[in-house]
Formats: structure tokens, sequence, C-alpha cells
């Protein structure tokens, strides 16, 4: 059976739903009694209020400060933001600067979804998110039961707070400069993935369907004194997320993708795919990012045996087991049933080796630009690759270099 794949822009990954190292997280059926289907207009929903002007969106933030004094926070507010992702980068600014503050309220009266950011407060409630990001409790309250819609969360403060990061520029040029060997000197050169041949030139080859040649964003996250392992987690997910918002707000010409790149995690494997599994990938879908980025992990030490995964789950590797059984449906439509094959061990080797990047590394990739790779490999007729061969011809192209 052919399984549907998109390529990223660096690195070629299907996105499907599945189990993962950790659990995934379920959303709640929520059902919604006596509304109508058609949205009504409402002017004192909170980003209509914010349309009329700067008075108007002055007395409505009177009225939330009034409403929250209960909580004793000082309030953040963010009427500009109108992006469930946008949201995120923010609330998790706050969580990875938290410090010695106990709690954080934070506001977006202008967002266009709003039950995003309840969505995202549920994912912070599990269990798994307050262990990995030291949270104490986190609760939402949407418009009309209050004012305009917060998330407030509170810190435990028996966590470790973060410590001030020391000057680690060298860490930062050597890492970078490591990243740009590695997609040019093993992804370019092994040509893994068909359209990225080094930092400067991803999205290659795709301009009969709209999209130009543009760069790869590196972004190096600094490490901190801090031995907390909350501080880390919650450091990585606001790297993220504020790649995210970059990678958004930019052009597809200056960037077409992004790698953010995490030296603390190195020699930390599956804390590292804990984090990704277990916080980044939920807040991404409970604010709906998957209409708008790809994303994909690497690691030094990747190993889609520790991961345990059987089907292809979001961020990781396509499974061992299934590109075996990708190469040995493709050796047998090639007719003769000779085609190019490994044993296995070289395969789940080489099938590893792909993901393995200098450090700890998140690939976010441009959703438009994933479309747009499938939409021109249609195009290409009787010459189209054939499905899910591409992870054939890597481990089998990398097994024949070692």
């Amino acid at each position: 059976m052919h399984h549907q794949v998109h390529f990223a822009l660096i690195f070629a990954i299907s996105i499907f739903a599945g189990g993962s190292i950790t659990e995934a997280f379920q959303f709640p059926k929520i059902k919604f009694v006596g509304l109508s289907t058609a949205e009504k207009y409402d002017e004192n929903e909170p980003k209509n209020r914010v349309k009329k002007g700067l008075e108007e969106t002055a007395l409505l933030q009177q009225s939330l400060e009034k409403h929250c004094n209960k909580n004793d926070s000082l309030i953040r507010w963010e009427p500009q933001i109108t992006e469930s992702y946008e949201a995120a980068q923010v609330i998790f600014q706050e969580v990875a600067q938290s410090g010695n503050k106990r709690r954080c309220l934070v506001s977006f009266p202008s967002l266009t979804r709003p039950a995003d950011l309840d969505k995202l407060s549920a994912v912070l409630q599990s269990s798994k998110c307050k262990q990995l990001l030291g949270l104490d409790s986190v609760e939402c309250e949407l418009y009309p039961s209050s004012p305009a819609p917060y998330i407030h969360i509170k810190f435990d403060k028996s966590v470790a707070g973060d410590a001030m990061a020391e000057d680690h520029s060298d860490v930062k040029d050597n890492a970078a400069s490591a990243t740009k060997g590695w997609l040019k000197e093993f992804l370019g050169k092994y040509r893994l993935c068909p359209y990225t041949s080094s930092a400067s030139r991803a999205a290659v080859g795709l301009a009969s369907v709209g999209v130009p040649v543009g760069g790869v964003h590196i972004q190096v996250t600094e490490p901190t004194t801090s031995s907390s392992s909350a501080t880390k987690a919650a450091r990585i997910v606001d790297a993220f997320w504020t790649e995210v918002v970059t990678l958004m707000q930019s052009s597809q010409d200056e960037w077409a993708t992004s790698l953010v790149v995490f030296p603390e995690y190195d020699d930390e494997f599956e804390l590292f795919v804990e984090v990704c599994d277990g916080i980044i990938e939920p807040t991404v879908v409970a604010t709906q990012a998957t209409e708008v980025i790809g994303r994909a992990w690497f690691h030094p030490y990747y190993d889609a045996d520790l991961v345990g995964h059987t089907d292809v789950i979001a961020g990781h590797a396509v499974p061992h087991k299934m590109v075996e059984g990708f190469m040995n449906s493709l050796n047998l439509e090639s007719g003769s049933g000779k085609g190019e094959t490994i044993d296995f061990e070289e395969l789940a080797a080489s099938n590893n080796l792909v993901r393995h990047t200098p450090h700890a590394t998140i690939n976010i990739l441009r959703r438009s630009q994933l479309k747009a790779a499938a939409e021109y490999e249609k195009g290409l007729g009787a010459k189209r690759p054939q499905p899910n061969s591409i992870y054939v011809r890597n481990a089998i192209r990398l097994s024949n270099h070692k």
C-alpha cells in the first residue's frame, strides 16, 4: 500500500498522526448547544472592539484588568496579535523568562481563533507539560465569560529558575558553521533532498509552481548556566515558536525554511524527543499551525528504534520496517525483481543517518512550499518519482558511501 508523501525542503518527510515516545495528546470533544452555524456580528466581541480604535481598546483593557483583579497579576496586553502561532510565541516567551515570577497573565483580544487559546491551555494543563516546563497550573477564559480572552499560568517555584546566559558566542558560531557544513557536505553532497543544496539555496527547482529560491535561516540557542530540565525545555519551545514567527513574517526568497539548533540537547536524545513530541507537536496542533508549517526532528544520535514508532508520525523518520517494505515493493514493481536492495541492518543504520545532524535540530518548513513541491512532482507525469522511493534511495545511497 502506498503512502502519500510530502517532500520537505530540507528533508523528505511524511506528516501523519500517530503514537510516539510520549502519549499523544487528545483534545476533549466540545458540544456547542444553541449556536447558529452562521457567525453573527457582535460589536462587543473583543476583536471588534479593538477595531474601533485606541480609546475602545483602552476601555476593553480596563474591563479585563477589573475582571482579573482576583488573580493579582500584571496583564500582558497584546491587542495587535491575530494569529494563534504568534500567541504561542508570546506565551512561551513568558514561560522561558519566568525567572522569579510566580505567574503570568497574557491577553489576546484580537485573535482570529480565540478557541485555539483554550486548546493551547488544555495542552499546557497536561501532566507531561507541567512536568517538562515547571508549571503549577494553567487556566484560560474566553469571551463572553471574560471581557477578552486570556491565559493565566502559575509557575512551580520548586523548580529551579532560569539562569542568566553567559557569553556563548563561540558556541553559537561553531554550531552555525557545523550546520552549514552539514547542509552542503552531507545533505547537498548526497542529494538527500531534491530541493536543497546549501544554506543559501533551498526550494531549488520549484520556480514553475511559483516558489523562488531562498536561504535556510539557522538559529542557534545559547546554553544557560541552569541545570534545570524545565528551564531547558522552556527555552527550546520558546526558540521554536520564535522561529515560526520569524519564518512566517519573512519572504520566501529571503528564507525558504528554518533550522533551529539546540547544542544543549546534543547528549540527550530521548529528552529532546520528549520535548518535541510532548510539548512542541501538541501545541502545533492546538494552534492549528499545521496549516502553515511542517516540522522534522534531527539529532546527532537519532535512533528510530528508541522512538519506537511503527507508523509515520509528525516530526520523525519513517520507521525502518516501513522503508524495508517500500524497498521490497519497489523491487517487485521494477519487473525484473533485481532492483538494488540492502540488508535490514544496513538500511536501519542509513535511515537513522539521514536524521543525524551535528547538533539537536528542528527543521521548520513552509506548508505552502510542501504543497507546491507535491504539485510540481504531480506535473512530472511519467518522470514523477515512485511513491516513497526517496526513502529507499537515500538509505541505499548512504549505505554505498559509508
